[in-house]
């Protein structure tokens, strides 16, 4: 009796002896997952933004269907003080933009933002003899063609080299590689007198303010970023390729007939404004938490 007494009591201290060790190992444990936890929870919070402002000089088509019908209006006007070329044809694009995006890896970012494009073409005024009816002899006529583009777009980058860390900071430049899509608007501003064809009678008429088009564009790029070590700005650059080519180039009339441009007398020569090209851009870029 007195035996079994003390093998309970011996069982009864080692528990409490050990029980405390084992309360404080479980308390660790439990402290520790919910601060992995906290910490996890955290990283997926810790977004990283950014927004950029650029400017983009791109080189045009030269045989694109805008410069064909600047070739055959300077052939149909002759300006009295014997001067030469009072149409101008479009060679090349000057652009600025505005983007905002956000890193949605590691290594990808994507963003959304807006393109517009500075004035294109011509606009003089004079003294001119015109070869194509109704005008005829014009004196201070001002012989106006200009566009204007404007259009909105998004697209991911891809850091091949040295991406920025968790929280948006560049230790180095960085290489990147990218795509995307937009939609575009162009509006053609012409003088007033100018012809088009007009779709529903077959027939030459006036051309109707306003002559518009819209069209998708798509382009890839690659660039690198360079951090400038002033407010946490980058200096980025790179070399992108944009297909955008507006293909209905139209306006219309009071009563609602489509009226359309044309390079030469025949009809199917229809002017497009066929806008795709290499360009290079500059940007300022600022990366952050949100």
């Amino acid at each position: 009796m007195l035996k079994r007494i003390s093998l309970i009591l011996a069982a009864l201290f080692l528990i409490a002896a050990v029980a405390p060790s084992f309360a404080q190992t479980t308390e660790d444990e439990v402290v520790a997952q919910f601060l992995k936890k906290m910490d996890k929870k955290k990283k997926e919070h810790n977004r990283v933004a950014f927004v950029t402002f650029g400017f983009a000089y791109g080189k045009l088509p030269n045989d694109n269907p805008y410069n064909q019908f600047y070739t055959y209006a300077n052939a149909n006007i002759d300006p009295l003080d014997g001067s030469n070329y009072p149409v101008l044809g479009i060679w090349r694009s000057k652009q600025f933009e505005l983007n905002a995006g956000m890193m949605i890896s590691p290594r990808v970012t994507f963003s959304a933002g807006f393109d517009y494009w500075l004035k294109m073409g011509s606009n003089k005024t004079g003294d001119y003899d015109f070869d194509i009816a109704p005008l005829g002899t014009q004196y201070d006529f001002n012989i106006k063609s200009e566009v204007k583009v404007y259009g909105f777009k998004g697209g991911f980058d891809y850091y091949l080299l040295n991406p920025p860390d968790n929280k948006g900071v560049f230790n180095s430049f960085a290489i990147r590689v990218g795509g995307g899509a937009g939609f575009y608007f162009a509006k053609w501003d012409i003088w007033d007198g100018s012809t088009a064809y007009n779709l529903a009678t077959g027939t030459s008429d006036l051309n109707a303010e306003p002559i518009k088009a819209s069209a998708p564009g798509f382009y890839g790029s690659v660039g690198l970023d360079y951090p400038v070590g002033f407010l946490g700005l980058l200096l980025g650059a790179d070399f992108n390729y944009l297909f955008l080519n507006f293909n209905k180039v139209k306006g219309y009339n009071n009563i609602g007939e489509e009226l359309y441009v044309t390079y030469s007398d025949n009809t199917d020569d229809r002017v497009e404004l066929d806008f795709s090209g290499l360009r290079g851009r500059l940007q300022l870029k600022r990366f952050f938490q949100l």
